[in-house]
């Protein structure tokens, strides 16, 4: 059985929807891969962008989650899990990001000021995520290893 995020967000919202978290953004093709999130108006740095939810898990009890669902890491072993795809998960990954996660694991903002129409990105390396997931082939593509 191939389960993962998308196959819960289509079940329940339907093919290619989302939760909307991020206002004033909008869902376009991306040059870094796929679907992208991008600013429907200029934002300024330090602007909040959204605040996480979703449930606190040990990834060691629950491995699955690292491949399945969405996800932030709190701290190496803690990571913030939603069962359905949000406006987070429409962010690529980027060496020169525009959007951090603050140390708090729980408050998304422009780490820069961000213009009309630009994608939203994030260095997905800069949270503290699991070592486990460093070895998985997903990390190994954006490394640029594969």
């Amino acid at each position: 059985m191939n389960v993962h995020i998308d196959s819960f967000t289509e079940a329940f919202l339907g093919d290619g929807a989302f939760v909307p978290t991020v206002a004033d953004a909008v869902v376009g093709p991306s040059r870094i891969a796929g679907r992208g999130l991008f600013s429907s108006r200029a934002r300024k740095a330090g602007e909040l962008l959204a605040e996480l939810d979703g449930q606190l898990v040990e990834w060691e009890r629950f491995p699955e989650v690292l491949e399945t669902l969405e996800w932030n890491a709190v701290t190496p072993k803690l990571l913030l899990v939603r069962p359905l795809r949000t406006s987070y998960g429409l962010i690529n990954h980027s060496s020169d990001p525009n959007v951090v996660i603050d140390p708090d694991g729980r408050h998304m903002r422009c780490g820069r000021a961000v213009e009309l129409g630009e994608e939203f990105t994030m260095d997905y390396f800069a949270q503290p995520v699991p070592q486990a997931y460093l070895a998985l082939p997903e990390a190994r593509v954006l490394r640029g290893e594969l």
